[in-house]
């Protein structure tokens, strides 16, 4: 299989997503700045990033159809033909997994597709259930590098915290000398939903893993919450510790009419500063902070 590895950041799926209401009339303003905050931050903090790393896990992974050890007591040896298997969870429930080698070669190739269904899967607190499937849209060495261009569907994936529906690009690159791994993983209008709450993301996840020392991201692109669409440009990129949270970096949201909210990571917590459209300047119109890093 591929030799390209992504560790998951943090728990798989952490779905801590505190989404407050915002009006979408009013845009961004001193009463829902907080709620818009915590829902971009903790996306950033948790979900995006994990989310975005989750299936990366999934497909280093897998096994290769042409393992005999992974067939069906009696089945065939047959690669290319689907090939099913099942797969127990840590804290219960079960992983089901098809694989279709399209070439028969037994490695990661452009045209392989894997589709997975999580069955009352518990992780780490977390029980998940819904689809999803992938396709090898690309993979090739170029010198040392290795690529690998995936396409993703999702399909109420997720657990009763928050879920996920729709389309992914993801382009992972290894560098299989240096050992450093990056990756871009592209939303295209997925939908997202937690309880009465929704969000659509099209905004992209840049991520830079170094053999050694802390992870870099950025983001840039759009979202909504409850109907409020926002636009996210990356001030300053992201450095994230080995706990999978930020130690410094920043993003504005900014909402159709100009007002913007720029969102800071700190030492254990996020910064929110609201700035009113008609204000230019650099002093904001009203602050605040999240709650301390991996608190409910």
């Amino acid at each position: 299989m591929n030799r390209f590895s992504l560790r998951p950041l943090g728990a798989v799926l952490a779905l801590a997503l505190c989404l407050g209401q915002a009006n979408a009339a009013t845009g961004l303003n001193a009463g829902n700045f907080v709620d818009v905050g915590d829902s971009v931050s903790e996306m950033l903090d948790t979900s995006g990033l994990a989310f975005s790393t989750m299936m990366m896990g999934s497909a280093a992974s897998l096994p290769s159809p042409r393992n005999a050890s992974f067939h069906e007591p009696g089945a065939l040896a047959s690669p290319v033909r689907p090939q099913k298997f099942k797969r127990g969870c840590a804290g219960g429930g079960k992983v089901m997994i098809d694989v279709l080698d399209a070439d028969a070669g037994g490695d990661l190739s452009t045209g392989d597709r894997f589709k997975i269904e999580f069955e009352s899967c518990t992780l780490d607190g977390s029980t998940v259930s819904g689809r999803s499937e992938f396709v090898v849209a690309a993979h090739r060495y170029e010198g040392a590098v290795e690529i690998t261009e995936l396409d993703f569907r999702f399909d109420a994936l997720g657990s009763g915290d928050m879920r996920w529906t729709g389309a992914a690009r993801a382009a992972l690159r290894s560098d299989l000398q240096r050992g450093t791994e990056s990756y871009v993983v592209t939303y295209h209008d997925l939908a997202v939903t937690r309880g009465s709450h929704a969000m659509r993301w099209s905004f992209s996840v840049d991520m830079v893993r170094p053999p050694i020392g802390n992870q870099v991201a950025s983001v840039k692109g759009a979202m909504t919450v409850d109907g409020l669409p926002l636009r996210l440009h990356q001030d300053e990129p992201f450095i994230i510790g080995a706990d999978g949270h930020p130690r410094s970096g920043q993003v504005t949201a900014s909402d159709t009419a100009g007002a913007r909210l720029q969102i800071e990571a700190m030492r254990r917590r996020y910064a929110y500063r609201l700035f009113r459209a008609a204000n230019a300047g650099e002093t904001p119109d009203v602050a605040s902070q999240s709650k301390a890093y991996g608190a409910k």
